[in-house]
């Protein structure tokens, strides 16, 4: 089972809403002693990289789901009409009444009855690294056309690509490196047919990333989040297919992964301007 929390907030300066999104949370507790507890305490909490303000949240949504919101966005969009353009996003999984459960109010009830019972344990963090919001991390292999076509997208978006080769590599691992200009909001990996591989068994070679690529992938998710990176995939090209929780975008030509990626920006606290994005 997992938890899906949605939390409506609103901006004291501008009074504009925002939609805040933590997915495929496997812990009750965390939920619990981490968004609800501060909530009713009245006290700031950190929910997906922002500090929230009680006073400031006008709503918070729990539900539950039996898989993964982006193993549903996965199965949504691999099975969409033939000639319809539209991106399902994990967040959007929230709002699929078939795949979800509401337990906003259990979570309430239990986290009432736990401070009027003195029992409470809240895990609230002290300090975090600041995250830029200006720049995106891309991963890339041996396909420059698709790196080029990525990153101008991402520059027309009005990011800064932050492309590893192109940094200045000061002798540094390729960890260093990543470590070193990673410190960003959100990062995307592109699986292209770079190389070719089975398994053991297997007498047909397939079309696969990198195998940078694949570890680069997963070190990025540990080190901004798994909701902040995705991965576009290019052709027919071999993924992994035993990570839960992990959405791959087809790398498409009629171009609707700039739709899908711009989604999932604004998803990830990045100010996308969707009318740059057509």
């Amino acid at each position: 089972m997992y938890y899906q929390v949605l939390i409506e907030t609103i901006n004291d300066k501008t009074k504009e809403p925002k939609e805040i999104y933590e997915l495929d949370i496997p812990s009750k507790n965390s939920v619990l002693n981490e968004t609800v507890l501060p909530y009713l305490l009245n006290k700031e909490f950190q929910f997906n990289g922002y500090f929230l303000d009680p006073k400031n949240i006008q709503r918070i949504i729990i539900k539950t789901t039996d898989k993964s919101a982006r193993e549903l966005s996965q199965y949504e969009n691999d099975h969409m009409e033939p000639g319809l353009i539209m991106y399902v996003s994990p967040e959007d999984i929230i709002g699929y009444d078939n795949y979800t459960n509401d337990v906003t109010k259990e979570f309430f009830s239990e986290g009432k009855e736990k401070i009027d019972e003195g029992e409470i344990d809240i895990s609230l963090p002290k300090d975090v690294s600041k995250v830029d919001k200006t720049k995106v991390f891309i991963v890339h292999g041996h396909d420059n056309l698709a790196k080029t076509e990525v990153a101008r997208f991402i520059e027309r978006l009005g990011f800064q690509p932050i492309i590893l080769h192109e940094q200045a590599s000061s002798g540094m691992t390729i960890i260093e490196k990543i470590e070193s200009y990673s410190n960003v909001g959100f990062g995307i990996v592109l699986y292209t047919p770079c190389d070719v591989g089975s398994n053991k068994d297997g007498d047909k070679l397939l079309p696969r990333a990198r195998q940078n690529v694949v570890f680069e992938h997963g070190f990025l998710m540990g080190k901004v989040g798994r909701n902040n990176v995705c991965a576009l995939v290019k052709e027919d090209v071999e993924t992994p297919n035993d990570i839960s929780g992990v959405v791959y975008i087809p790398f498409d030509l009629h171009g609707a992964w700039h739709l899908a990626i711009a989604k999932e920006l604004r998803n990830s606290g990045y100010k996308v301007d969707m009318n740059l994005v057509l």
